[in-house]
């Protein structure tokens, strides 16, 4: 092995004390940082796979609609639109399942009060989103289904609704006249979100359709295989669309969904700052450990240089002897991350969010794609607190060095 290998190991080795006081707190450094990002990608992963069960992988739509020009319907796919793009998703393989979507509000008169309500119409018993999958109490909507209407839990719990209770709604029709339809309570869902239970009502299609006097949709929800071909499948798509001369955009889910934009800048946002913190407190601590190391073996650095040695070697002897216990440290942190973290998933920990109806699961995805980073930056701070002393010792001079006691 090469000596200038061999005496920064050495050296680690000779000072066990110390060395395992850097490790400790690199390894430390490393399974809080690993923690915390297997903490976020958990999250994400979660918050991603529960965006799409409810806006699907793809959504088509009138730009008016993205633009939130919905004031005279007129965003509207018209049913030969339906058609033409229907006939574009079955050609596809990358397609593997749709359905269009009517969103609408309305005013519930429920008892002997009003509530408003916004009704999503969609086709019972789809591939794409079938809501009846939410369905607590009572049954999903069927495809003959004309007036009913699933109600979200904490709606039915503050009115007293159960499966067979009726009321109205009316909303405006396309052309502005007021409607007045019945409808029949089938199913309580559960979103274990409190708001979104108390505003939010499915119906059939058909029934939307017929409220509103149109034949149109507005949207068609696609789903893809993975989420990994999302950004392909949508690119065949919008050039399909484009080549059939429809006046429609494609958009993906994370765009479609303002809330995983939110939380996703938000958990990135607290992984950066706490691994910020990790990485100073990693840098000015191995800075102490490694100044006072270095300081201590001034003499033996005067001793190497008087034989010949030069300043770089010796620069780079103490800087491979911080590499080497950077590395370790990291892959200590890295061990002690899967054994810890596999220790805190084992024990089920949840927690239930403002306006979370149920507990929701904390675990921390524990892979490798999740601690590479945490390592590379810890292995990094120390690199860096090593630039400093490892300079200083390498520029002092061989007389002064050797007369240090």
């Amino acid at each position: 092995m090469n000596l200038q290998l061999q005496i920064p190991l050495r050296n680690l080795w000779r000072n066990r004390r110390r060395t395992l006081l850097g490790v400790a707190i690199i390894a430390l450094g490393t399974t809080m940082s690993f923690a915390v990002l297997g903490y976020v990608d958990f999250s994400l992963n979660d918050i991603r796979q529960s965006t799409i069960d409810q806006v699907g992988n793809v959504q088509i739509a009138s730009p008016k609609l993205w633009a939130e020009e919905t004031e005279d319907y007129d965003y509207l796919i018209s049913a030969d639109a339906q058609q033409r793009v229907a006939d574009i998703l079955d050609a596809h393989d990358g397609v593997t399942a749709y359905t269009s979507e009517l969103s609408l509000s309305g005013l519930g008169y429920i008892g002997d009060g009003t509530r408003p309500l916004n009704l999503t119409a969609t086709r019972p018993g789809n591939d794409a989103l079938d809501y009846n999958d939410l369905v607590v109490e009572g049954e999903g909507l069927a495809p003959g289904d004309g007036g009913r209407v699933l109600i979200g839990q904490t709606l039915a719990d503050n009115l007293g609704l159960a499966p067979g209770d009726g009321f109205r709604i009316t909303a405006t029709t396309t052309s502005g006249q007021y409607n007045l339809a019945p409808l029949r309570v089938k199913g309580i869902f559960s979103l274990n979100d409190e708001q979104a239970e108390t505003q939010v009502a499915y119906v059939p299609l058909s029934f939307g359709q017929q409220l509103l006097d149109t034949g149109g949709v507005a949207r068609i929800i696609v789903t893809t295989p993975t989420i990994e071909e999302t950004d392909r499948v949508l690119a065949e798509i919008q050039s399909a669309l484009d080549d059939a001369g429809l006046n429609l955009e494609a958009r993906p889910w994370d765009e479609v969904s303002d809330f995983y934009g939110q939380i996703s800048t938000f958990f990135n946002a607290l992984f950066g700052f706490i691994t910020l913190a990790m990485f100073v407190l990693v840098f000015f601590m191995i800075l102490q450990v490694l100044t006072l190391s270095f300081l201590e073996r001034t003499r033996e650095v005067g001793t190497i240089r008087a034989i010949g040695t030069h300043r770089s070697q010796v620069f780079g002897m103490f800087l491979a002897e911080s590499a080497f216990l950077g590395l370790i440290g990291s892959l200590g942190g890295v061990g002690l991350g899967f054994v810890v973290g596999g220790g805190f998933n084992a024990l089920g920990i949840g927690w239930t969010p403002p306006g979370a109806v149920d507990p929701v699961p904390v675990r921390l995805e524990l892979t490798l794609a999740n601690a590479w980073l945490p390592a590379l930056l810890t292995t990094l701070a120390t690199l860096i607190s090593s630039v400093y002393p490892s300079t200083h010792s390498a520029r002092i001079r061989i007389v002064e060095a050797l007369r240090m006691t």
